[in-house]
């Protein structure tokens, strides 16, 4: 598998909106994307620096008591703060039968519809030295 780039770091929050501002007014990013993605029960936003294309990807759950949802779970057991490294890929599900290869464990062995159209998948944190890894094609 080759890394194009680092894409964005994930980062679970309590209050989308209030991260947001926080993330414009303190840092001087600016917010590219929000929206709410039902499926997987959340909130996300993507904020990104002025001349920056890696972004950070707030992520809020829709239901903070649903511990069926990841983002809840983590939230509620971790608090706020990083969730997950994501990797742009030129071709997921080669990246994907690569890592599998290697002896990595997948959480999708399929990719998937994510946020902003791209197609996403997750390889498991103990496969990744604690580490949920994203891999991203757009």
């Amino acid at each position: 598998m080759e890394t194009q780039e680092i894409d964005h770091v994930g980062v679970v929050v309590e209050n989308i909106d209030q991260a947001i501002k926080f993330y414009e007014e303190k840092l001087g990013m600016k917010c590219i994307y929000k929206d709410v993605l039902n499926d997987r029960g959340l909130k996300v936003a993507f904020m990104r620096g002025k001349e920056g294309e890696t972004a950070i990807e707030l992520l809020e759950p829709v239901n903070h008591e649903d511990m069926n949802n990841t983002v809840a779970k983590f939230l509620k057991t971790k608090g706020q703060g990083m969730h997950h490294l994501a990797v742009k890929v030129s071709d997921i599900s080669a990246s994907l039968k690569d890592l599998e290869n290697k002896g990595l464990t997948l959480i999708d062995k399929t990719p998937r519809p994510g946020a902003m159209g791209h197609t996403v998948a997750f390889v498991h944190p103990k496969s990744v030295m604690g580490l949920l890894l994203e891999l991203v094609q757009h």
